[in-house]
């Protein structure tokens, strides 16, 4: 009986898998569309997961997009188990018209509804004259599960199947070819949906997204330490890492100290309502927050804007405390003192520093996701830290998730769907971005596409040619016209007259990867 029950398993898996790496275009062919005469939003209204639908006319609308909409799908809290009960999700959509394809835009995250007009910024969409749908993340925004307070139901595993139940319905309205994309954990909830539903799109895009196996991911820091931007750059970093480490009991870190105090006196003064500190003069937060200040200016800044954000080893200490520590909250306050070229910060840090939204992303995290670790190997002399340097993301009462870590779906995906699965996937990674350090391994280089670009950054605009150059563009556009149809006279028009863009062809069963 055992050795009936192990063979039995051993065909589960086997299957399992079969249906995981599989995936043929040919077995869920785009039907030709018959014109409609029944305007789009009449035919959202008959679809019964739908329970709530509003119009919108976005403010910029250059795409040409002909009805816009605010849905709410109505979705099992588990998929495995309706009877537990329904939540609402919320998504964009965005139509052009029968005879397009259409984008799924994977968000891993709230979709804040300004991106009602932020629509040009989606730009797979905007490429392919497409029609775009936007799903909101479960667990995020205005798609929360209030009533699930042990985190049970936020896992790739329900996120995908709530994607499928979106896609079912809508797919029977627009019939043509479908792209899921997304960048970051965008991209992320893109590569999961394709794994669990394997069919359901014509071809995936990931941009700019990790894959990390374990519940502390060191790779992602090595490569910041290591790998991104040029060999200059990280030459100043290392500088400013060793003149800002040593002497760590004295020296400038005693002048951080005092000038937290200082700021937070004067922070205090403005906004007597906030009665924490500011700025937290202790030493592992001087410590830690140091990478992190580099991960993000090699993560969001493209090598212009780094070569004038980042300050030289040389500067004085206050200079470099300042801009490192200080500048976002000080700039944000009316208290950045320096007149320097420096870039001032950007605004939107401000809404994420008001906004506890992004906790759900701790949790999964901690379930499934893993996270990235900082290496501080090449400053053993200077400094002594554990084997996770990383603080906690998660609230005291949710630390127990950390023993729940599950790596099974991340290892099975990196190490076997991607470099399996015949479904066509385009991965774009940024050379200067720490996160390309969580890069599968591996891809299907007969159906898969990898690029690795010189002037990319984590979230990067497709159209903007600071961050993409026109080979690159080309690449991943001729790429996915090898599986979508989406020419006709209007788009390359438009497309010649913005992009002057040359024709590239690229080799079916080319793997491409460049390194600068």
């Amino acid at each position: 009986m055992k050795k009936f029950l192990m063979a039995a398993a051993a065909l589960t898996l086997t299957l399992t898998m079969t249906m995981l790496t599989s995936c043929s275009v040919e077995d869920n062919p785009a039907p030709v569309p018959e014109p409609s005469m029944t305007p789009f939003g009449d035919l959202l209204g008959s679809v019964d997961n739908i329970v709530s639908i509003e119009p919108f006319t976005p403010e910029n609308n250059d795409v040409g997009f002909k009805e816009c909409y605010r849905v709410f799908f109505n979705q099992p809290v588990d998929h495995e188990n309706p009877s537990a009960g329904m939540m609402k999700q919320k998504a964009l959509i965005f139509f052009k018209g029968f005879d397009r394809p259409t984008v799924f835009y994977t968000r891993g995250y709230e979709v804040p509804d300004y991106w009602k007009d932020r629509i040009a910024n989606l730009d797979i969409a905007a490429n392919m004259d497409a029609n775009l749908l936007v799903v909101e993340h479960r667990y995020f925004g205005d798609s929360k599960n209030l009533s699930d307070t042990r985190w049970d139901y936020l896992t790739i595993e329900q996120a995908a199947a709530d994607h499928h139940a979106v896609f079912e319905p809508l797919k029977k309205i627009l019939p043509k070819e479908w792209i899921s994309t997304g960048t970051s954990k965008d991209g992320m909830t893109s590569l999961f949906y394709r794994y669990f539903y394997p069919n359901d799109m014509t071809v995936t895009t990931a941009f700019c997204s990790p894959l990390m196996t374990s519940l502390y991911y060191k790779p992602v820091g090595t490569y910041l330490q290591d790998e991104s931007g040029n060999d200059a750059e990280r030459e100043n970093m290392h500088a400013i890492y060793f003149r800002l480490l040593e002497n760590l009991g004295d020296g400038v870190y005693k002048t951080y100290v005092q000038m937290c105090e200082k700021y937070n006196t004067q922070l205090q003064a403005l906004h007597p309502e906030h009665t924490a500190p500011w700025f937290d003069g202790s030493l592992g937060y001087y410590v830690l927050y140091l990478s992190e200040f580099f991960f993000g200016q090699f993560s969001y800044n493209t090598a212009k804007e780094r070569a004038l954000n980042i300050p030289s080893a040389d500067a004085d200490p206050e200079v470099i405390l300042d801009y490192i520590y200080f500048r976002d909250i000080l700039t944000q306050n009316g208290l950045w003192r320096y007149d320097s070229p420096m870039a001032p910060a950007d605004k939107e840090e401000e809404y994420y520093w008001k906004n506890d939204d992004g906790y759900p992303y701790n949790i999964q995290t901690a379930k499934q996701l893993g996270q990235y670790c900082h290496d501080f190997s090449r400053y053993e002399s200077l400094i002594r830290v554990g084997q996770n340097p990383n603080p906690s993301g998660l609230y005291e009462q949710d630390l127990w998730l950390y023993d729940t870590y599950d790596n099974t779906r991340m290892v099975d995906i990196r190490e076997n769907f991607i470099p399996n699965t015949n479904c066509p996937i385009m991965f774009y990674y940024a050379q200067g971005d720490p996160w390309t350090g969580a890069r599968p391994d591996k891809i299907n280089e007969s159906h898969s596409m990898m690029l690795i670009g010189e002037r990319g950054i984590h979230n990067q605009d497709l159209n903007n040619p600071e961050h993409f150059s026109q080979d690159d563009k080309q690449q991943i556009m001729d790429f996915l016209a090898r599986y979508v149809d989406y020419e006709n006279a209007t788009t390359n028009a438009r497309r010649r007259a913005s992009a002057d863009l040359p024709t590239v062809s690229i080799e079916p069963d080319r793997f491409i990867i460049r390194k600068y």
